[in-house]
Parts: structure tokens; C-alpha cells; sequence
């Protein structure tokens, strides 16, 4: 996969549009944007050049991350292709994972689904391809899996990082009277070297917002990189190492209960014998409901507290059916094998 030198501003925007307060670089809507879903969420004085990009007064960087964390180190990885194009070190920045939006919509998973194998690059592989591509933005869905996200964000979080790059050094220009060409990056910093003059991203977020970017945005090539194709640290990992970051299982909430669930093995089997009598007897346990969706039927145990809640969960006589429902489409029967 070579590396694109530039990048025509036609196509770029077929990624990019202009949105309320920044610039969002991400997927439109068929043909129209979607929303940056970090507009809603900006402290004061912070500014977002686009989905991907936060940058406060105080020069404190944000690179969203849009995919789950798992363990793969995706989130090192997705914010490294946003930094080398920005032009900052993974020291200098804070990641976070991206909150739900249409933005951060993952076309390869549909893309990669077709009955073909990779390496076939034929009219009618290429054609169906581009077909679920299309399929996807239109659906948004924002999801982890299939070994995609580092190809799906291959180049749009390096077009995220070199755009917001870019309209920083147009207002660095604009302040100084020169031509933003002559202008240099480094660190979270864009400096005059005529002058010597300096300014940090900080100093200048709120100006560049209001620029769009220029008519061609140059990518770098293999042999600029600092970051890419280089070992880094995982940004997450002293963290996890020290038990410092809250996962969903930390959470405790006042008055909060909790809840598990027993499902019929046969995905789409029903559920037919039920007596949770004897469970709703036992101490801490709130009620016991039926879970039926069609497509996974079973039952769930609220309780007080874990250990409860699976102890009732024993105690609960079900029945099930053993009929199945399969899909038949190939791309669906890829996806029933990761769920």
C-alpha cells in the first residue's frame, strides 16, 4: 500500500466537511457529513478540528481513538496515525476512546465481509466491495472487529491529523504576514525560522477552526515518519499495570443492582418451560424476567448483588427448544461467527 503524496482537494473532501465550529474529517452520509460528534462535548476555550482532534489553550492535545480497546493496542496505534501527520510525540497527548457517533463509522467490516478472499482484486470483488462500502456509511455503524480498524483508519486519521496540521499553520501565517508554506512543525509547535518565532497549537486553535483547509494537504511519505513504522509504548499500559483505569466491571453506583443472564444455547431456539419461583425466594434477588428477542431467548436474574444473582440463576427451571435460525448470505454468516 504506497503512501499518498498529496491529496486533491475533491477527494479529500469526499472525507471532510465543515461543520459547526471546526472542521470534521470524517464519512458523509451518502452525500451529506455526518455530525463531529465532539462538539457537544468541548470544556471551555477547548477546540475541535474534527472528529479526532481536540486542542486546548493550555497546548493539551486529544486524539480520539474510535475504536474498542480490547488488548490489540489499537488505541496506540489509531493515535500514532493522527500524531504523525499533526505533528506531535504520544507523550504529548492524551487519547480517549471516541463516544458514540456516526463519524467514527467502520466501512471496512462490511467491506471486508464480501465472498471473496482479499487478495482478489477482480471487477466483481472490487465492484461488491464498494457497494457494502457505500452500504456502510450510509448505515454508521461505529464497530470494532475483523482485524479493520487500522485499515479502515489508515488514511483518514492521517488526513485528520495533517488537516488540522495544516489549518494551524494557516493561522500561525495569517498572524505573522507570511505564507504558510515557510512555516515548520514540531512537537505541538509551528515556527517561523525567518523570525524564530513560535507558537504553540494552543495559541492558535480557535483562529485555525475558522479556515478551511488548503486545496492540496501533502501526507508524509515512509521516510519522514517519526512515529509510524517505529516501536512505541502503549499509551494505556502504565495505567493498566497500576490499576488505575475504571473498566464497566468497577463501576458502583448508589442503589445499583445487577443482573445476569442465562440464554438458550440454539441462537433463535425459544424458551419453552419456565418457573423461576424458587429463585424469587432467595435472598437479594429482585425479579426474575424473560428475555425474548427472537433471534436470543432466555431469562435474566436481578439481584443485589453478583453472586446472588447467579445462584438464583441456577435455581431457575427452564426448558429450551432446540430450533436454530441461521443466516444463509454469506457476509451475515461472517458476522454470526464473530458475534
Amino acid at each position: 500500500m504506497g503512501t499518498i503524496g498529496k491529496i486533491a482537494r475533491r477527494t479529500f473532501l469526499v472525507g471532510t466537511a465543515l461543520v459547526a465550529g471546526g472542521l470534521a474529517v470524517g464519512y458523509y452520509f451518502h452525500r451529506k457529513p455526518y455530525p463531529n460528534p465532539l462538539d457537544d462535548e468541548l470544556v471551555e476555550g477547548e477546540t475541535t478540528f474534527n472528529p479526532y482532534v481536540k486542542i486546548a489553550p493550555d497546548n493539551t492535545i486529544t486524539l480520539i481513538a474510535p475504536r474498542a480497546e480490547m488488548g490489540q493496542g489499537v488505541a496506540t496505534t489509531l493515535a500514532a496515525l493522527v500524531a504523525e501527520e499533526l505533528d506531535v510525540r504520544l507523550e504529548q497527548v492524551i487519547v480517549e476512546h471516541g463516544p458514540a457517533g456516526h463519524a467514527y463509522v467502520n466501512t471496512t467490516m462490511l467491506e471486508e465481509g464480501v465472498p471473496f478472499p482479499h487478495f482478489d482484486e477482480s471487477t466483481m470483488a472490487e465492484t461488491m466491495r464498494a457497494g457494502m462500502g457505500v452500504l456502510g456509511k450510509v448505515l454508521g455503524i461505529q464497530a470494532t472487529g475483523g482485524s479493520t480498524s487500522v485499515v479502515d483508519g489508515y488514511y483518514r486519521m492521517r488526513q485528520a491529523g495533517a488537516a488540522a496540521r495544516e489549518v494551524l499553520k494557516l493561522a500561525a501565517a495569517k498572524r505573522l504576514g507570511v505564507e504558510a508554506g515557510s512555516l515548520r512543525t514540531a512537537d505541538g509547535a509551528i515556527t517561523d525560522p525567518a523570525s524564530g518565532k513560535t507558537f504553540t497549537y494552543g495559541e492558535l486553535a480557535q483562529e485555525a477552526a475558522a479556515f478551511a483547509p488548503p486545496a492540496e494537504i501533502r501526507l508524509r511519505e515512509r521516510a519522514e515518519w517519526k512515529i509510524l513504522g517505529k516501536p512505541q509504548k502503549r499509551i494505556d499500559m502504565h495505567a493498566k499495570v497500576t490499576g488505575a483505569p475504571i473498566f464497566g466491571i468497577d463501576v458502583r453506583l448508589p442503589g445499583m443492582l445487577f443482573a445476569t443472564l442465562r440464554m438458550n444455547p440454539y441462537r433463535g431456539g425459544a424458551i419453552v418451560g419456565f418457573d423461576a419461583a424458587e429463585a424469587e425466594k432467595m435472598p437479594g434477588v429482585v425479579k426474575v424476567l424473560k428475555v425474548e428477542t427472537g433471534i436470543a431467548n432466555g431469562f435474566a436474574v436481578i439481584a443485589d448483588n453478583t453472586w446472588r444473582a447467579f445462584q438464583a440463576a441456577d435455581a431457575v427451571k427452564a426448558e429450551w427448544a432446540g430450533a436454530a435460525i441461521r443466516p444463509t448470505m454469506p457476509i451475515f454468516e461472517r458476522f454470526w461467527r464473530m458475534r
